[in-house]
């Protein structure tokens, strides 16, 4: 992919509401040659938002072809009212790295050599499948097993911690203060090992 510098950038982002709108609703009525300008004026803009989510270059340029893609697609659904071309951009971009990052992490999990077919029924079942036979495993077994029950929640049901202190009856200080001791627990129990 090509360098991501651009001075184009730089000017069109300080007065960007007038000429970028511009050329995003000719790109919302077909015209292909103002998606290049529009990519040549916000490439860097993208890549540099894609690129400090993702911190990979190749995820974040493969995020690059989404969005100019998504843009071309749906450029007519801009809305002036709402904000100016950049934060609508911005937006999308971000958007497409965190459901990337999502992706890659739903993708590490799955190739965790699960057999086909197993069914979990709870998180505590799919954590004790994930930590077998590594050394997450001895890191978790020092944790007491509410604490171990909250990482199961937050990590595999991807709960918020009121949501994880609703469901155990438990005060909202407390999950965070459990959650925040057992992941220190857990990078120092890491850490050692892998020292």
């Amino acid at each position: 992919m090509e360098s991501y510098s651009n001075t184009r950038f730089a000017a069109a982002a300080i007065g960007e509401s007038n000429p970028l709108q511009s050329v995003l609703f000719d790109i919302a009525g077909g015209d292909a040659h103002a998606l290049t300008d529009f990519y040549q004026q916000t490439v860097a803009f993208v890549f540099a938002i894609s690129r400090s989510i993702l911190k990979r270059k190749e995820d974040a340029e493969e995020v690059v072809c989404d969005v100019f893609m998504a843009v071309w697609q749906n450029a007519g659904h801009y809305d002036c009212d709402r904000g100016s071309v950049l934060a609508w951009l911005a937006t999308l971009t971000r958007n497409r790295s965190i459901d990337r990052l999502r992706n890659h992490k739903s993708r590490q999990m799955a190739d965790m050599s699960e057999p086909a077919g197993v069914e979990h029924d709870t998180p505590e079942d799919m954590l004790r499948l994930f930590q077998e036979g590594s050394r997450v495993h001895d890191a978790l077994a020092g944790l007491s097993p509410v604490c171990r029950r909250l990482i199961a929640l937050a990590f595999f049901e991807d709960l918020s911690h009121q949501e994880m202190a609703t469901r155990l009856s438990m005060p909202l200080g407390t999950v965070k203060s459990r959650i925040r001791r057992s992941l220190a627990a857990l990078k120092a129990d890491l850490h050692v090992t892998q020292s």
